[in-house]
């Protein structure tokens, strides 16, 4: 399939750290990025497909792909909590140009902080946590009892057919931890599902204390998203979650089992301060309640916008990983406006991609030096609720610093790492969009194969030029969704 991506946005790029040293090696303790709140992952489809079957529409976002694997982005030294910068890659034999936009921060892993939690567990038991489902998120609420601290208050509700309050707001000292971890072993499998009863009962732990103090306020939400009592319908529990994000109560998601209302999820996570995680396995748990879970917590800042307006030649085609503005959708219009609800820590990744193109009828690359667009940003820092103006002009440089020689004359020349790998993130998002529309009903069988298929192909060669165990994953990933489709009957879903 012929990847329409002209230009990425991805908002990861390196910490800079306090005494001058400019980051350029991204594997570096200490360096921190910034990613987009949403889904973290597409764990959800790796599952899927793993079990043989082939992803539909709705159930993964470009940006928890992204998310997943780390987008490395030289700068200039950064002094302030985010600092825009932009790189560029063109990929000759397709006529297009990638540009890497993003922030790096001057918050590292040594200096950073998390905020004291004002947290309320909301805990799904009903019938259709059954099958080890509760016992996977009995090992996570576990794990994230040891990540608390004497500072911290936590609350947790149990829900099925209605709410119940198992643990009242209790400080996490020793005596509040042991009460935490008894309360979840006694967690057991009964009755329906009412997400939006046990929502609102953590929401009430939470927000008496909201606004009063510096402190995190947060609901967490283990489930495998299947509502069958109360509110049901997507409009419902977003409207919820937006209400309670006004008062400064952030939601995060933690969704489990091949049953998953991904959809839901993935919806929920998208307004201010959210974020979505798919807990599959002990190992995805450990993950992520490690030190990244204190990442996960700490949202930098919010109201993310960004205008573009493209360099005469060029032209706004669409944008992967982003909320666009209602007249995005009429292409090629001078100037559109994009951006994320929130932007957090992050030891890994995190991409926005937006489209350009040359007008008229010229396909030619870039030359060096030439000008491609200009952004206009905007974001309220969380900290202090100041905002911030910003603007960046992009041009590129050459790609003179990576290209891969397995691709020959299809290799993307690129100005740094970051925006090279993510041509190759790029095609992965074409292959699982064409397997879905195989789904849909919407392209043949063939089609789909063959956009896989050559996503698999570019991704194996680079992962193994690179040694990246990331890449070589995801082409691992896509060899197993060509079986899938090639099966005489493909499972969607």
């Amino acid at each position: 399939m012929t990847r329409p991506v002209l230009l990425s946005l991805a908002l990861l790029l390196p910490a800079c750290s306090y005494d001058g040293a400019m980051s350029t090696d991204m594997g570096a303790a200490g360096d921190l990025g910034v990613s987009p709140g949403g889904a973290q992952d597409i764990g959800y489809i790796r599952d899927v497909i793993e079990q043989g079957g082939v992803p539909t529409v709705g159930t993964w976002s470009a940006e928890g792909l992204f998310s997943e694997h780390d987008l490395p982005l030289s700068g200039e030294e950064c002094h302030e909590v985010l600092c825009p910068r932009a790189q560029a890659a063109a990929v000759p034999a397709m006529q297009q140009v990638i540009v890497q936009v993003g922030f790096g921060t001057s918050i590292t892993a040594e200096t950073f902080e998390r905020r004291d939690l004002n947290l309320g567990l909301a805990v799904d038991i009903s019938g259709s946590m059954g099958d080890g489902k509760l016992d996977a998120m009995k090992v996570a609420l576990h794990a994230l009892a040891d990540r608390m601290t004497p500072d911290d208050r936590v609350s947790l509700v149990a829900f099925d057919d209605v709410a119940e309050l198992r643990l009242e707001r209790w400080v996490m000292d020793e005596a509040g931890v042991a009460a935490l971890r008894r309360e979840i072993d006694r967690l057991q499998t009964r009755g329906g599902t009412n997400i939006e009863a046990g929502l609102q009962q953590a929401y009430a732990q939470v927000r008496p204390d909201t606004g009063t103090t510096r402190d995190e306020d947060r609901v967490m939400l283990f489930t495998d998203a299947q509502p069958n009592v109360g509110a049901t319908g997507l409009g419902s529990f977003t409207s919820l979650v937006r209400e309670h994000a006004e008062l400064g109560i952030g939601t995060t998601v933690f969704g489990t089992g091949l049953d998953l209302g991904a959809e839901l999820a993935e919806e929920m996570s998208e307004v201010r301060g959210g974020a979505y995680v798919y807990l599959p396995d002990k190992p995805a748990i450990e993950a992520a309640f490690d030190e990244d879970f204190d990442y996960l917590v700490t949202p930098v800042a919010y109201d993310f916008e960004a205008h573009i307006d493209p360099h005469s030649g060029w032209r706004f085609v669409d944008a992967v990983g982003a909320s666009l503005d209602d007249g995005a959708a009429d292409q090629g219009v001078a100037g559109v406006d994009f951006g994320a609800s929130t932007l957090f820590l992050s030891s890994g990744g995190g991409g926005i991609a937006i489209v350009l193109e040359r007008e008229g009828t010229d396909a030619s690359v870039p030359a060096a030096g030439e000008a491609l667009a200009r952004f206009d940003l905007r974001y309220v820092t969380a900290d202090d609720a100041r905002e911030v103006v910003d603007e960046l002009e992009l041009a590129f440089q050459g790609g003179t610093a990576w290209r891969s020689t397995g691709l020959g004359a299809e290799s993307p020349l690129a100005d740094d790492l970051g925006v090279y790998k993510m041509t190759l993130l790029l095609d992965e998002v074409d292959a699982l969009t064409a397997a879905g529309m195989y789904c849909a009903g919407s392209m043949p069988r063939a089609g789909a194969i063959q956009a896989v298929q050559e996503a698999a192909g570019r991704l194996a060669v680079v992962g193994g030029e690179l040694e990246d165990a990331p890449l070589a994953a995801e082409a691992a990933l896509m060899e197993r969704l060509v079986e899938n489709l090639s099966e005489r009957q493909p499972h969607c879903g």
